[in-house]
C-alpha cells in the first residue's frame, strides 16, 4: 500500500512513499508559467524550485504549427497533456548555454515544453525591443478572439502560429494548409508592402498577424496578464492594444469595446480557457538517481566506462513515444551523450548548412576517413557509436579532434568552392543545392569534406579555390546523373586516394560510368541532335525517342542505355534553379535550407510556376495534341521558381499576362520575349498543331538552354567525354 505525504502548495511537490520505506519517487507538481520560466527568451516571471534544461543528448525541436496550436487548444479546454520526466542535473551533459540555475534535465516532454514556453513568449513587449527581435520570435503564437467556425477544424480555441515561412500563417483546418497566394498578397497589402518592389525581402512575424484570424492577439499577452477579474482582465488587454500600433490592433480594439451578446459570450469564453491554463499544473516525474549510476551491464565489464548508459535507454524509450527519431537523430543523441562537449561546436557550424544530426553523422565519417583505404567511412549506428565511445579510445580522440578542431573549417571550404557569389563565384550553386546535396546523396558531400580536410592540410591557400568549377561539376554530376551516387562518390575517392588530381576525377567518373554506377551526360549538341520534336505530333511521347520502332531490340536497349537515365533531365528541379540562381540569391539572400521548418516545399519561400498554365492541358480529355503537349506541361522548360507571394491566383493567366514586355521579369524568368506566345497559346495547345507544335519545339529550346547553362558554366566537358 502507498501512503501519500502531502508538502505545502509553495513547495509544489509531494513524495511517495512505499509502505517498507524502501524507495522514494519524487514529484513536482508544475503551473505552465513554471515551465515558461526555463526558457529565458519567454517572459515569464515565475520561479520554481524546478529548473530544467534540455541535456546536451536531447534532440532539436521537430513539432509542426498545427502541433503546437493544437496542443494550445487542449490546454486552454483543460484537457491533460501528459506528464514530463526529468531528472538530476547530469553534469556530463551540461551546455553552455544552460542557466546557471539548473538543476534538473528534461528527459521527456521537449516538444511540449519549447510550445508552453512560446506561449509566454511575448514578442512585442519593451523587453524584446531593447535588442533585437527574440530567436523565439521567429515563430509567434496568436489567439483568435472572434474565430469563425470552421468544419475542417475539431478545435475550441482558434490559435495561430506564424512562422518565419509564413508569416501570414496558415489555414483555419486542423492540417498545415498555406494559404493562396491572393491572401497573401491581402497580407502584405496591409502593411503596404509590395513583394514586386525592388529590395522586397519576406516581412517578419512581428511585422504581420495570421491571415485567417478576425481578430488576432499575441497569447502571450492574456497567458501573462492577471486573470483575478473578468473585467480587469480585458481592460489590460486593451491598454495593450490601443498602446500599440501595429495594423491588428485596430481590430482587437473594436472587438473589447463591443457590448453585443455574442462579444461577450465570446470573451468570456476565453477568459475562461485563460483561467484553466493558469490553474493547470503538470506533472514532472523525477527519474530515480540509480540511472546515473553504472548499469548492471557497465559493471560486469572490466575497465573504465563512461556511466551513462541508463541514462541513454531511458532516452531511447522515452523517445518512443511522440514524434519518433530516425536513426540518425538517435545517433546524434548518443554521440552527445558520450562526448557533450561536441555539442556546441556542432550547433555553430550546422546552421545554413543541414540538420546537425546530419553534420555530426558525417562528421564522424570524415574523422574516421584516414582508416579507410578503398571507400569512403560507412555511417555509423548507435551500437558502433557506443562500442567507439566506451571501447575504442583511439578513434573516440579522432572523432572529438575532428569536431572540435577542423570541421568548421573544413565545411567552410566546402561552402567556397560550391557556394554562389554574383562576384567572387559565379558559376556557384545556391545553399539548397548544397543542403539537398548533404541531406539526399550524404557520400557526395561526404568526399567533398573529405577532399577539403586533405587540400586545406597540403595545398597552400590560394591553390584552393582553383577547384571550386571541378568541384561544383562533381557534386552535380553526381547528385543528378547518379543511378547509385555512394558507389560514384566512392569509386571517385578510391581513384583520388593517391592523388587527388582532376585526371583522377575524370577517369573515376568515366569508369562510373561503364559500371552503370552513373548515367552517360551528352554534351547540349548531342543532346539537341536527340532530343526532337517530330513531324506527327500525335500521340508523341518522350519512349519514342528511345524506341526505335522497327522491332529491333537491340539498338532499342542500346540507346536506352545510352539516352533515359540522362532524359531525367527534363524533370531536375535542380538544374532550373541553376538557371535562375542569380535571381533566386538577389531575392533570397536570408534563406537557410537547412532548417527544418523551411524543408517542405511549401515552407520555401518560391513555388515552380507553369509558364503555360496547367489547367489547359491536365484532366481535359479533347484535343488531339493534348497528349503530346502534355509531355512537356511538368518540365523545367515549362517551369520557373517564382516567389510564392507574386505568383497570381488566376491558374489560367498566360505567361504574356504574367511577364508582358518587362525585360528584368523575362531574365527572372530565364525566358527570351520572342518565347511568350508559345506559352501564352492557351486552349489551341490541344487542337491546334501549329500552337502545340511552337509550344513543344520552344519548350525543347528553353530545356536545352537550361541544360547548356550548367553544362558549359561548370566545365563539364573537361570531367566527362562528351558524346
Amino acid at each position: 500500500m502507498v501512503h501519500r505525504k502531502h508538502i505545502p502548495e509553495k513547495m509544489n511537490t509531494f513524495i511517495e512513499i512505499d509502505r517498507d520505506q524502501t524507495d522514494v519517487t519524487r514529484t513536482f507538481c508544475l503551473r505552465l508559467a513554471e515551465i515558461a520560466s526555463w526558457d529565458s527568451c519567454t517572459h515569464s516571471v515565475v520561479r520554481s524550485r524546478v529548473r530544467a534544461s534540455v541535456p546536451t543528448l536531447q534532440r532539436g525541436l521537430v513539432w509542426k504549427p498545427k502541433q503546437l496550436e493544437i496542443l494550445w487548444d487542449s490546454i486552454l479546454r483543460g484537457f491533460p497533456i501528459g506528464a514530463l520526466v526529468i531528472c538530476q542535473k547530469i553534469e556530463t551533459q551540461t551546455r553552455k548555454t544552460d542557466d546557471r540555475d539548473t538543476n534538473y534535465h528534461l528527459l521527456d516532454g521537449q516538444q511540449r515544453c519549447n510550445a508552453i514556453a512560446l506561449g509566454f513568449t511575448d514578442p512585442f513587449s519593451a523587453k524584446s525591443s531593447e535588442s533585437s527581435v527574440p530567436p523565439k520570435a521567429a515563430s509567434i503564437l496568436w489567439l483568435d478572439l472572434q474565430p469563425l467556425r470552421d468544419r475542417n477544424s475539431t478545435r475550441n480555441f482558434l490559435v495561430r502560429v506564424t512562422t518565419a515561412a509564413h508569416p501570414w500563417g496558415y489555414t483555419r483546418g486542423d492540417g498545415d494548409g498555406r494559404l493562396s497566394a491572393a491572401k497573401v498578397r491581402e497580407a502584405l497589402e496591409q502593411i503596404k508592402l509590395d513583394s514586386s518592389a525592388p529590395g522586397y525581402h519576406r516581412p517578419s512575424p512581428v511585422e504581420l498577424s495570421p491571415q485567417e484570424a478576425e481578430v488576432p492577439v499575441p497569447l502571450a499577452w492574456l497567458l501573462l496578464a492577471s486573470a483575478e477579474n473578468e473585467d480587469t482582465f480585458w481592460r489590460q488587454i486593451a491598454h495593450r492594444a490601443e498602446a500599440t500600433s501595429h495594423h491588428w490592433a485596430a481590430q482587437a480594439t473594436d472587438f473589447l469595446q463591443n457590448t453585443s451578446s455574442g462579444a461577450i459570450e465570446h470573451r468570456h469564453a476565453i477568459f475562461l480557457g485563460i483561467r484553466r491554463a493558469h490553474s493547470t499544473r503538470i506533472i514532472a516525474l523525477v527519474a530515480p538517481s540509480e540511472l546515473l549510476e553504472e548499469s548492471d551491464q557497465e559493471k560486469a565489464v572490466e575497465g573504465p566506462q563512461e556511466a551513462i548508459s541508463n541514462i541513454e535507454h531511458l532516452f531511447q524509450r522515452l523517445n518512443q513515444q511522440g514524434t519518433p527519431l530516425d536513426d540518425e537523430e538517435l545517433a546524434y543523441s548518443m554521440i552527445k551523450a558520450y562526448w557533450p562537449e561536441l555539442a556546441d561546436p556542432i550547433d555553430q557550424i550546422a546552421p545554413g548548412r543541414m540538420p546537425e544530426s546530419r553534420m555530426v553523422s558525417l562528421g564522424v565519417q570524415a574523422a574516421l576517413a584516414k582508416e579507410e583505404r578503398d571507400r569512403l567511412p560507412a555511417r555509423r549506428g548507435v551500437s558502433e557509436i557506443r562500442a567507439i565511445a566506451r571501447k575504442d579510445n583511439a578513434n573516440k580522440k579522432k572523432i572529438h579532434h575532428f569536431i572540435k578542431d577542423r570541421l568548421k573549417d573544413d565545411c567552410a571550404l566546402v561552402d567556397q568552392w560550391l557556394r554562389y557569389h554574383p562576384t567572387e563565384n559565379p558559376s556557384g550553386l545556391l545553399p539548397v543545392h548544397v543542403t539537398n546535396i548533404a541531406i539526399n546523396s550524404r557520400d557526395v558531400y561526404l568526399l567533398l569534406l573529405c577532399f577539403a580536410d586533405r587540400l586545406r592540410m597540403k595545398a597552400p591557400t590560394e591553390s584552393l579555390l582553383h577547384w571550386s568549377r571541378v568541384f561544383q561539376g562533381l557534386a552535380t554530376i553526381l547528385q543528378w546523373f547518379a543511378s547509385d551516387s555512394a558507389k560514384a562518390a566512392n569509386r571517385v575517392f578510391r581513384h583520388c586516394r593517391e592523388e587527388l588530381t582532376e585526371e583522377n576525377i575524370s577517369r573515376a567518373l568515366l569508369d562510373a560510368v561503364k559500371e552503370e554506377e552513373l548515367h552517360r551526360i551528352h554534351s547540349p549538341r548531342a543532346l539537341a541532335l536527340f532530343v526532337q520534336v517530330p513531324e506527327v505530333l500525335e500521340g508523341w511521347n518522350w519512349w519514342k525517342l528511345i524506341d526505335v520502332g522497327d522491332g529491333n531490340q537491340d539498338e532499342t536497349d542500346r540507346r536506352y542505355l545510352k539516352w533515359w537515365g540522362m532524359l531525367g533531365v527534363r524533370e531536375n528541379r535542380g538544374l532550373l534553379l541553376y538557371a535562375q540562381r542569380a535571381f533566386l540569391h538577389a531575392r533570397f539572400p536570408d534563406y537557410d535550407p537547412a532548417r527544418r521548418d523551411m524543408w517542405a516545399d511549401h515552407d520555401r519561400p518560391w513555388d515552380f510556376d507553369h509558364l503555360l498554365a496547367s489547367k489547359y492541358v491536365y484532366n481535359r480529355r479533347t484535343g488531339v495534341f493534348r497528349s503530346a503537349s502534355q509531355q512537356w506541361l511538368n518540365t523545367i522548360a515549362n517551369l520557373r521558381a517564382w516567389p510564392f507571394e507574386d505568383n497570381r491566383s488566376d491558374q489560367y493567366d498566360t505567361a504574356q499576362d504574367k511577364i508582358g514586355d518587362d525585360a528584368e521579369l523575362l531574365g527572372q524568368s530565364f525566358l527570351f520575349k520572342e518565347e511568350l506566345g508559345a506559352f501564352s497559346c492557351g486552349d489551341d495547345v490541344r487542337s491546334d498543331e501549329a500552337s502545340a507544335r511552337e509550344f513543344m519545339e520552344t519548350s525543347r529550346r528553353r530545356l536545352l538552354r537550361i541544360y547548356k547553362t550548367w553544362y558549359e558554366g561548370l566545365g563539364i566537358g573537361r570531367l566527362l567525354e562528351e558524346g
